[in-house]
């Protein structure tokens, strides 16, 4: 994906074919996929990799001890840095639902519940199959729906 967007919001509605929160707005036909995962990859710094390269050519520098030093620092320094990235991002327990655009950006909706995040992603659904006119809140802070379409419960059917 070309650009990711980490979004953090209480304030979620969907009403007719746009998908409201924060500043934003997106066409429910333009959604591509949609998903529920861990956060997305945090890549490494451009600068972090120039830096260990350029700490590896100081630490070969065997005619200057103070030289040599700084390469060997500069190098722990980005493996430490490596380390704490793999570290976070194996450790972190939080969720997102991932709304994955035509166009290639993505859009990852924090919640840690689950259960809500699979009942948000059925109600997109089927706003996504049908053409669903009332508005539809969601709120990701007290894992709330408001006037869904879908009723959620545990499956049972009385006969």
């Amino acid at each position: 994906m070309d650009e990711r967007e980490k979004i953090s919001t209480n304030n979620f509605r969907i009403e007719n074919n746009v998908i409201f929160f924060n500043n934003t707005l997106l066409q429910i036909s333009n959604i591509s996929q949609v998903s529920i995962g861990q956060a997305p990859n945090k890549k490494i710094n451009f600068w972090s990799v120039i830096i260990g390269i350029i700490g590896l050519l100081l630490a070969q520098a065997e005619y200057n001890e103070f030289i040599h030093n700084i390469g060997v620092l500069l190098v722990i320094g980005v493996i430490g840095y490596i380390i704490y990235i793999i570290v976070h991002y194996f450790s972190n327990d939080e969720k997102y639902l991932h709304i994955y655009l035509s166009s290639g950006n993505a859009y990852c909706i924090l919640c840690n519940n689950m259960k809500f995040l699979k009942e948000v992603m059925e109600v997109i659904e089927y706003c996504i199959n049908n053409h669903y006119v009332q508005k539809v809140k969601i709120d990701f802070d007290n894992c709330q729906l408001y006037n869904s379409p879908i009723i959620v419960g545990n499956k049972n059917e009385v006969k």
